[in-house]
């Protein structure tokens, strides 16, 4: 699946003449980014119609964030697989919504189905109430916290030019371009899978998704006794290591490997075994 932002199709769903035009300013911004190393700064938002949605940017992180709705609205990122496109779903939680847009394609794949949204990070989480507020969807719960092995607030970095880049501890070895001068620590609140479920009265999940940027063994394991209660996780992994322990953990706790992208932060999508 090709990654990053394909602006010739951003520009064909583009719904107006306004929309063209921040297409093309987001693609000198991330040609900035990408070809000189040069950043736009700036926490202001603004909109644009793209396809059926109205969309809200950040423009210091817009160049980033056309690369997740590209990858998410074309690349059908985290709906590979059969079962995984929500058409069917009565209930989908977002672990790691960041702005909205996975949150967005469930609720165009099927209207009525649920979703439990959750993003620790305040900035993506006030462009994902946003979005999702402005495009009058319904049956969308958003939760700014952090889902972790615990409750109380830790602490928590957030790089601001890419809103999808946020952890307890996010690595530098694995993203060299990421200088720790762009990254902002910042509290945020927590609480366990097992937590959420009970505090929002979740029975049966028909898809977890969870891209966590390596907090996804602490998520499951601080939620075990939840696990039992889905049928369908996706999961982004960051690391060989992360990848073999997601496989080891969730086979052990009732789930099968399904797919599996042969790419490095690829997804692996998992199915309860039949009982």
């Amino acid at each position: 699946m090709a990654k990053g932002a394909d602006f010739e199709w951003l520009m064909g769903i583009a719904g107006d003449e306004e929309s063209r035009k921040w297409v093309s300013r987001i693609e000198k911004w991330h040609r900035l980014v990408f070809e000189e190393g040069k950043y736009v700064e700036g926490t202001d938002l603004f909109s644009l119609t793209l396809g059926s949605y109205r969309i809200w940017l950040r423009k210091c992180n817009a160049f980033s964030s056309m690369d997740i709705y590209t990858e998410i609205f074309r690349g059908d990122e985290h709906l590979l697989v059969p079962g995984f496109s929500g058409e069917d779903a009565d209930l989908v939680i977002d672990l790691g919504a960041n702005e909205g847009f996975y949150t967005l394609k469930m609720k165009e794949n099927n209207p009525r189905c649920r979703v439990i949204a959750v993003e620790p990070n305040p900035l993506a989480f006030e462009v994902l109430e946003k979005n999702v507020r402005s495009n009058g969807l319904t049956d969308v719960i958003l939760v700014n916290k952090a889902i972790c092995d615990g409750e109380g607030t830790m602490p928590f970095e957030i790089v601001p030019h890419v809103s999808a880049i946020g952890s307890r501890d996010l690595s530098l070895e694995e993203r060299p371009w990421l200088k720790p001068e762009m990254i902002k620590t910042i509290d945020v609140e927590c609480m366990t899978l097992s937590q959420l479920f009970e505090r929002y009265a979740v029975e049966k999940t028909d898809i977890m998704k969870l891209d966590v940027e390596g907090m996804e063994l602490d998520i499951l394991r601080g939620g075990e006794a939840a696990l039992a209660t889905i049928r369908r996780i996706v999961v982004e992994h960051h690391s060989d290591e992360l990848r073999d322990g997601l496989k080891r953990f969730l086979g052990e706790t009732g789930f099968d490997l399904v797919f599996e992208e042969e790419q490095q932060c690829g997804d692996l999508y998992f199915a309860r075994q039949p009982s």
